[in-house]
């Protein structure tokens, strides 16, 4: 039976005020309370709003749920939707129903639980520019928007100026991704139209020719990719709007992930996946293990302290580590690119967000610079990835430099389940390590690897390493 998405948000308010209670036996206590009354007397909404008075439970001041995707449907009003974003897609033009001239309509794709919608924001609201910012994976909430069945019969979500966007502290795990891939060979019928995350083999070769539109030239991109689990089922893959030299790494053999692509039909009557420009592809393995010399692989980055908001950021040209700086507005832009991502930088002291032009991701060469404990003495990078558990409280203290400079010193022990490794923070990264808590499970991007004749490696957070946690404490526990 489909649940009401009002009644679903009471059940959440019940069991937030009464946590001993399940979610299978407060459904229950609602639907006992209708057929006490006679079904035709209450709905689950007002069965929800007497077994809270029952339970002692004011629901007066009850703040409003944001709904999932898969409790929406056609025709609400000024709701708050909460999900996934996926990516942007087009943005379009349209004539004000009032005539007093041409507005802007954007298109994003987001998604929660193996189903992707479209999310149409009209005007230019201040969030919008926040959203062009967000990655995928990402949580938001969408406050005042309304819903409505799109062209293709599927639920769309649309905001307006009256909206807002909020991004909520606890954000997804980063292979949340994962759960909404779906195989080439998987892609039939019933895909058509809808928006897709498909992982395939590319089997061909990749090639690029121009076309017109609007009255300008542009590229496209296609090439075939091959089912994993049957080799045998071959999609032909378009992409508008990019050229081969926006996509790093993909080739010949290599496994991806495209992202924010579209089922339909080719002039053969075959189907094909068409891409635009807010499409991506990821490179999942396959590719060269090294970045070619043209290519800049951002491996992290993250905020500093400063007068103007600032932050840091590390980044391989072929094997030489370069540091980069972003002040103002850049800093923001800096911050949100994603580790693994394929940048084009004007200078390595970035002001505007045009300084900065993010080219697409290597995952696979992320995974390269990934290296557990025991391997860290033949490691031969300067910068690495490391996936480990706190096992110490970070302990602080002051050294005097060789130029009589006081410093701030933090340390902590990592461990995985090769062995254990010290980490070390100088001065203002000091405080990412003492906000850590023992049991934590971190993931640090951009750690230095420091050795020193007669003493294991360590490993030493800058002001550009980005430490992700992931994993609840053992004293929270």
């Amino acid at each position: 039976m489909e649940r009401d998405p009002k009644a679903a948000a009471i059940v959440r308010e019940i069991i937030r005020r009464k946590p001993d209670l399940r979610e299978d036996d407060v459904w229950g206590m609602i639907h006992r309370k209708m057929e006490e009354m006679g079904s035709s007397y209450l709905t689950e909404v007002g069965a929800g709003y007497l077994v809270a008075s029952d339970l002692g439970i004011d629901l007066s001041s009850m703040p409003r749920q944001p709904l999932r995707i898969a409790e929406l449907k056609p025709g609400l009003r000024r709701v708050d939707v909460t999900a996934l974003f996926l990516c942007k897609g087009r943005e379009m033009s349209f004539e004000s129903r009032t005539g007093t001239g041409t507005g802007r309509a954007y298109e994003y794709r987001v998604f929660d639980a193996g189903t992707v919608v479209r999310l149409m924001v009209w005007g230019d609201p201040d969030f919008r520019k926040i959203m062009d910012t967000l990655k995928p994976g990402d949580a938001i909430t969408i406050t005042g928007a309304y819903t409505r069945l799109g062209r293709t019969g599927e639920i769309e979500v649309h905001v307006d100026e009256k909206g807002s966007l909020d991004l909520p502290h606890e954000q997804a795990p980063g292979s949340v991704l994962e759960t909404i891939t779906i195989d080439a060979s998987e892609v039939g019928e019933d895909t058509l139209g809808r928006g897709l995350i498909v992982r395939g083999r590319i089997s061909s070769d990749v090639q690029e020719r121009e076309y017109i539109r609007d009255s300008a030239t542009r590229s496209l991109v296609f090439f075939t990719i091959s089912g994993e689990k049957n080799p045998d089922a071959r999609l032909r893959v378009v992409i508008w709007g990019k050229s081969a030299d926006s996509i790093p790494g993909i080739g010949p053999g290599a496994v991806v992930r495209l992202v924010c692509f579209r089922a339909r039909r080719g002039r053969d009557g075959s189907l094909e996946l068409h891409g635009d420009a807010g499409s991506t592809v990821e490179v999942i393995s396959g590719a060269p293990a090294r970045v070619s010399s043209n290519e800049i692989f951002l491996v992290s980055s993250d905020m500093v302290p400063g007068e103007l908001p600032t932050a840091e950021a590390a980044l391989l040209s072929g094997d030489d580590l370069i540091r980069v700086v972003a002040t103002g507005p850049a800093a923001e832009v800096l911050h949100g690119v994603q580790p693994g991502s394929i940048v084009r930088l004007r200078s390595k002291r970035l002001t505007s967000e045009e300084d900065l032009e993010v080219l697409g991701r290597r995952p696979d060469l992320l995974e390269s610079l990934t290296v557990a404990a025991k391997d860290l003495e033949p490691y031969d990078r300067r910068i690495c990835v490391f996936d480990g558990v706190v096992l110490s409280k970070a302990i602080e203290r002051e050294v005097t430099s060789r130029s009589g400079e006081n410093l701030r010193r933090a340390s902590l022990m990592l461990g995985d389940h090769t062995g254990e490794v010290e980490v070390v923070a100088w001065r203002n990264a000091a405080d990412k390590l003492m906000s850590l808590d023992v049991g934590e499970r971190v993931k640090i991007y951009g750690a230095l690897v420091v050795k020193r004749e007669g003493r294991p490696p360590s490993l030493e957070v800058r002001g550009f390493s980005r430490i992700e946690r992931n994993a609840t404490s053992s004293s929270q526990k």
